[in-house]
């Protein structure tokens, strides 16, 4: 120890003695390190640390796999979650809940919306989360109503909830009282029995159509076991917790022993083709995520390991400049595995200090980052610059002190000391070192190559997703939510939801400014989706095949007030919309499919249409009036699945309603208008989710967004390091070369050829980086396909463009020291040693 303190003393000397060397060594790791660090809070964050439950990797999530629809992530009936429980032995217990849905919460304070989230009484035990406050649900919590409960002027019955932290602080003050006490939901009255801890949350998969933000958790109370098996009822999403010792596979052995079973006993589950799938509930969150954060890690991977080859460069310098030093203290006994750890312990204080830099850097860089993510990354929540994430900054900090230190420390330990010891003695340029630092820049832009390909495919998705039709016209739309409590009388019926959308349409168009107005029960790009199976007829067969489609329940006014536009045929009428005709408007994907090369207008497809009025799910023959373009309604750079249009006055159990209006004025200020027409028809109606569509558009984008700029900034801080890096080795040539150079000069060589022979180096250092780097590129790219919209990943046009690139920033890096080399004066470079 007492060593390696002398080390580090001597070392500590020796940086000071060159203050601006060490600085810009500093700040190259500052900056390779920090990105690092930053990247990986995140990553930490969303991909390793477990999730928030009791032993989360017992945790799986169980699914429908629709094969007849090609649809991979289905919810299920809640019937065949009881087969599951009853026809299983791996599982400590299974859990279900249903999409989340907003409800008006009124009574004491103001009126506001609260999303809800139907549990099944065991839902919090298999996640191993307790209340912080009273309890969670019992079995008898989740009993059935008993018959005529919800009779009108019967007295209401008991019903048990348990609410977020965030509720409890907003409604009750953070009150203990809050356990026992009354909230008025969709003027239906419900006993608070629990508040959950700060933070608790369900997370599921982005793909799932379940938002985040859950407000309520009430038991779902009816028989699981009497719902009927149809896709209509298929809206459960399923937690299952595995049994000590049991792994996924075994799980997925008796998931598909229950899927089998279920094929051969019911219609539903037999005409879908639908398996069950068992996913680990982690690796299934982050799933989405996984290619973007991997790829940034790849980023900023290759930054560290230029801004390494970069300190190489400069230590390979220092050390040529310290041979004599070196030279004397191995004359004098030192060995060179002494002479080694001196220089190691030199690099490993300028890795600290650079470590310790990066950290200030890592902290902008994850406000950054939390800045710029797109919204559907995970658990964003938990970032931090934690203990994992400071290991680490430590690890990578020892790394680059390894990587950046050996290489110059064993050059600089083997010098020449006949040459070294001399009176005026400097060494000719060591072959050996200039060759590695060659190397090194040919390493450097070749890993900058590989940056800004990926930053150009990025920016060249970006563009196209910006120029991407979505189907729909945005600017100028402003949109709202409202929840219609079912209980009160003017809300029971779909028609009576129906006449209070048609006012509130008919109140909107009359506000100064909006050119049109109309409802619907999901919006394109707002993260949820409605998807149901159809049938159509193959030809005059009687034989049907199950197509699956998302259902989308509009008023008239939709469609202008969206701006969708009709390929052939008409959109329904008002007056269809108030009598519920059963006629539909489709896409043009769902036409070409169903019936291609063949006219759709007045062709038939069967739906199944969910009335409330206790029958259950039902399927309806409804005829196609007209045709949309399509519309990128989950995601912007794709498609998606087809879409069905119905009248709204069909959409049986929805109380909620998203309005669009479209403006000819800033949307925003129409938000005052419409709450006070909202409140003129019913005062108890909070008006939620105010934003517009151009926002939405936005979000959608996050990802691709997310991914160009963070990808851009690594690949110009990889370009701006390569190029010094360049700069520095030429620069170098030019001084160990400077003799020579003015014995050409002296025999009468111009300066272009003096400019030539300097700046062919750095292209031909550059041209095999060039080489190396399309090369690695190739291989690399194809990994984030799924990122890239409307480029391949290994287009033409932005290989080359970056070839160019750097091509010109070499001849740049170039010329500066090669300029420098055609204005020495030939008698003082013959007397440069």
């Amino acid at each position: 120890m007492g060593a390696l303190g002398q080390d580090m003393r001597f070392g500590l000397r020796s940086l000071l003695k060159h203050p601006g060397h060490a600085a810009v060594v500093v700040l190259t790791l500052a900056l390779g390190i920090g990105a690092n660090t930053a990247i990986f809070s995140v990553i930490h964050a969303v991909m390793i640390r477990p999730l928030p439950y009791d032993q989360p990797d017992q945790l799986v999530l169980l699914r429908h796999r629709i094969e007849a629809t090609d649809f991979f992530d289905g919810p299920m009936p809640p019937a065949d979650v009881m087969d599951i429980r009853d026809h299983t032995d791996v599982f400590q217990g299974v859990a279900a809940t249903d999409r989340t849905f907003e409800q008006n919460l009124t009574g004491d304070g103001e009126p506001i919306e609260v999303r809800v989230a139907g549990v099944t009484a065991n839902f919090f035990d298999v996640l191993g989360v307790e209340a912080a406050l009273g309890r969670t649900f019992l079995a008898e919590d989740e009993e059935p109503f008993p018959p005529g409960a919800f009779v009108q002027g019967a007295p209401a019955p008991v019903n048990n909830i348990v609410i977020s932290h965030g509720l409890w602080m907003r409604r009750f003050g953070g009150s203990p009282d809050a356990i026992g006490g009354t909230l008025l939901i969709n003027d239906f009255p419900n006993t608070v029995v629990g508040v959950m801890p700060a933070g608790f949350e369900l997370l599921m998969p982005a793909n799932a159509g379940m938002p985040s933000g859950t407000d309520v958790w009430n038991p779902t109370r009816f028989d699981y076991r009497q719902a009927p098996r149809t896709s209509g009822n298929a809206n459960r999403r399923v937690i299952a917790r595995l049994k000590p010792g049991v792994t996924v596979a075994k799980a997925q052995v008796q998931a598909d022993k229950v899927a089998e079973w279920q094929r051969e006993h019911f219609e539903y589950n037999r005409d879908g083709e639908i398996y069950i799938d068992v996913k680990p509930m982690h690796a299934d969150i982050i799933g989405h995520a996984r290619t973007v954060l991997l790829a940034l890690l790849g980023a900023v991977g290759f930054v560290l390991l230029i801004a390494c080859a970069n300190v190489a460069n400069l230590l390979l310098v220092q050390a040529a400049s310290r041979e004599k030093e070196m030279a004397i203290r191995a004359a004098l006994g030192g060995s060179r595995g002494r002479i080694v750890r001196q220089l190691l312990t030199e690099s490993a204080v300028l890795a600290i200090v650079g470590g310790l830099a990066a950290l200030l850097l890592a902290r902008w860089g994850v406000d950054l980052l939390l800045a710029l993510r797109p919204a559907n990354l995970p658990r964003v929540e938990a970032v931090a610059i934690d203990g994992p994430v400071l290991l680490f900054t430590l690890a990578a900090s020892v790394f680059s002190a390894v990587v950046f230190g050996l290489v110059p420390a064993l050059q600089a330990s083997k010098p020449d000391l006949n040459d070294c010891l001399k009176e005026r003695g400097t060494v000719s340029p060591d072959v050996r070192r200039r060759r590695m630092r060659s190397a090194l820049v040919v390493a450097e832009v070749a890993l900058s190559m590989v940056l800004l390909i990926g930053a150009g495919l990025m920016f060249r998705s970006f563009l196209a997703l910006q120029k991407q039709d979505l189907g729909f016209e945005p600017a100028g739309v402003v949109t709202f939510r409202i929840a219609m409590p079912g209980l009160r009388s003017e809300y029971a019926t779909p028609e009576g939801r129906a006449m209070f959308v048609s006012a509130l349409e008919d109140r909107m168009e009359a506000l100064p400014g909006v050119k049109s107005a109309g409802g619907v029960q999901v919006l394109p790009l707002s993260g949820r989706f409605w998807t149901s199976p159809y049938q159509v007829k193959s030809g005059e067969e009687t034989e049907w095949g199950l197509l699956e489609a998302d259902y989308r329940f509009a008023t008239p006014g939709y469609f202008e007030a969206l701006g969708l536009r009709l390929v052939t045929g008409r959109f329904f009428s008002q007056s269809e919309n108030d009598r519920g005709a059963e006629v539909v408007v489709v896409d043009r994907a769902l036409a070409a499919r169903a019936w291609p090369g063949k006219e759709p207008i007045g062709k038939y497809l069967r739906a199944v249409i969910s009335p409330f009025d206790g029958t259950g799910p039902e399927q309806k023959w409804v005829k196609v009036v007209g045709v949309v373009e399509n519309v990128r309604s989950q995601d912007p750079r794709t498609l998606g699945r087809e879409t069905i249009y119905f009248p709204y006055r069909l959409q049986g159990a929805f109380f909620n309603v998203t309005m669009a209006v479209r403006t000819e004025k800033d949307p925003s200020a129409l938000v005052p208008g419409i709450r006070a027409e909202v409140a003129s028809l019913d005062a108890d109606m909070p008006v939620a989710a105010v934003t517009t569509m151009d926002e939405y558009v936005r979000l959608a984008k996050g990802p691709t967004r997310f991914a160009m700029i963070l990808i851009g900034i690594f690949a110009g801080v990889a370009l701006v390091l390569a190029s010094v890096g360049l700069y520095g080795v030429i620069s170098s040539l030019v001084r160990q070369r400077t003799h020579e150079i003015g014995v050409y000069m002296a025999f009468g060589a111009e300066s272009p050829h003096i400019l030539r022979m300097v700046v062919r180096r750095g292209v031909t250092l550059a041209i095999a980086g060039v080489v190396v780097g399309l090369l690695v590129s190739l291989a690399l790219t194809r990994a984030v396909a799924s990122l890239l919209t409307g480029v391949t990943a290994t287009d033409p046009a932005t290989f080359l463009a970056v070839g160019l690139l750097l091509t010109v920033v070499t001849l740049l890096a170039s010329y500066i020291p090669a300029h420098r080399a055609v204005r020495v004066d030939p008698m003082e470079a013959l007397r440069y040693h």
